[in-house]
């Protein structure tokens, strides 16, 4: 019983050749440069957001809590936290500390606190703002929660996931607490308002990653020099 003939040394080097030099699909337009832009952005202008989420629950809160004092004291314990957690994320980030070396992992982790800390704000609505609630206080205090939601996102679109989490959770209790608090000409009202500034900040973040697309190309360049690197080795090693 004869053996299968075996392959050359230089069959098997045009192979190996042939493989490497193949074109690859490209399945996304970031190179790894661009996406370290986009969140080196986000986190120089995250502090911004958190800065407007903070300012405007301080207002309302000292606002509704001339006529629901222990409602706004509850619905600041929330709010101190949930800041506390996203600013310590982001500082840790900011001033070289662990998480600097892993910007990706800390993305995910500061997008998971900004969902807590939009959910928390978005319960103020529904916190401070009962049923039978004054309709001034009602009506100025529904506007500021959808302007901070929205511009918080609009801070935050460097990364889509991120501005969302920003903007989705908060959203859902304050069109809750406008249909409790006005019925559904309030919760029209307040729904379309957010709907039009999401629709802001999603084309705004489209912007921004063509923006980074730019700036930080895809480049095979590194690759292609792997490759001749290979084709010359393996021709080299033919010639001798």
């Amino acid at each position: 019983m004869t053996e299968p003939a075996r392959p050359a040394v230089h069959d098997l080097q045009a192979m190996a050749q042939s493989v490497a030099l193949a074109p690859r699909r490209i399945r996304s337009r970031f190179s790894r440069a661009a996406r370290l832009d986009l969140i080196d952005r986000l986190s120089r202008w995250a502090g911004g957001g958190l800065a407007l989420i903070a300012g405007v629950a301080i207002f309302i809160a000292v606002s509704a809590g001339r006529v629901f004092p222990f409602r706004a004291i509850i619905w600041t314990v929330l709010m101190i936290a949930a800041l506390a957690a996203s600013r310590r994320l982001l500082r840790q980030f900011r001033f070289g500390e662990r998480s600097s070396a892993h910007p990706f992992r800390w993305r995910a982790n500061y997008t998971s606190a900004l969902a807590v800390l939009s959910a928390a704000f978005g319960a103020g609505a529904v916190i401070v703002l009962p049923a039978g609630a004054p309709d001034p206080l009602v009506g100025r205090s529904l506007g500021l929660f959808v302007a901070a939601i929205v511009g918080a996102a609009a801070v935050h679109a460097p990364h889509g996931r991120t501005a969302a989490a920003a903007c989705l959770p908060g959203a859902v209790f304050i069109v809750f607490a406008a249909w409790r608090t006005g019925g559904a000409g309030a919760t029209l009202w307040t729904a379309g308002l957010a709907a039009v500034g999401a629709a802001g900040v999603f084309l705004f973040n489209r912007y921004l990653r063509e923006l980074a697309i730019r700036r930080f190309p895809r480049s095979a360049l590194n690759r292609a020099a792997r490759q001749a690197a290979f084709a010359a080795g393996a021709k080299q090693s033919a010639s001798g």
